[in-house]
């Protein structure tokens, strides 16, 4: 237990500042203007800091309805970050087969944010009938969810 608690720090000591400190630099007007991941990096760095920061409120506040949705934002936070990915690589790989064509990178992007925003919908959905259920004598008992 004594190494996880090292690489735990570790990982919070090196993390925290360091995706604050990639949120501002990818987020600089400059930056933003002549390169178009730098949104997605700086919305991963984003992603990041509140993935290290949740447990961090997690622990000392573990009861009810605010652990239920902190354990939300959680889980959206990390299946988010794995579909900002999944855009960014989309987006590299059309800039890649399809040099100097802005409208097809701009249909990939709107593409990519739909697809993001139903599967976030979905996932939130799901997350939330689950919590409901979980917890549906003690803090809902009038609520009947179906999962």
């Amino acid at each position: 237990m004594y190494a996880y608690d090292i690489i735990f720090l570790v990982a919070m000591v090196l993390g925290i500042p360091g995706n604050i400190l990639s949120a501002i630099v990818w987020l600089r007007g400059h930056v933003v203007s002549k390169n178009s991941s730098a949104v997605y990096l700086a919305a991963i760095a984003i992603i990041d800091l509140i993935i290290q920061i949740l447990p961090l409120i997690y622990v000392p506040l573990s009861h009810g309805w605010f652990r239920a949705t902190l354990m939300i934002i959680l889980q959206t936070a990390v299946n988010l970050e794995a579909l900002l990915i999944l855009g960014f690589s989309v987006e590299r790989l059309l800039a890649i087969l399809r040099p100097l064509q802005v409208c097809c990178l701009e249909f990939c992007i709107r593409l990519t944010s739909y697809m993001l925003h139903t599967i976030l919908n979905t996932i939130n959905y799901r997350a939330a009938m689950y919590v409901l259920s979980s917890h549906e004598q003690s803090v809902c008992p009038s609520i009947k969810c179906i999962v």
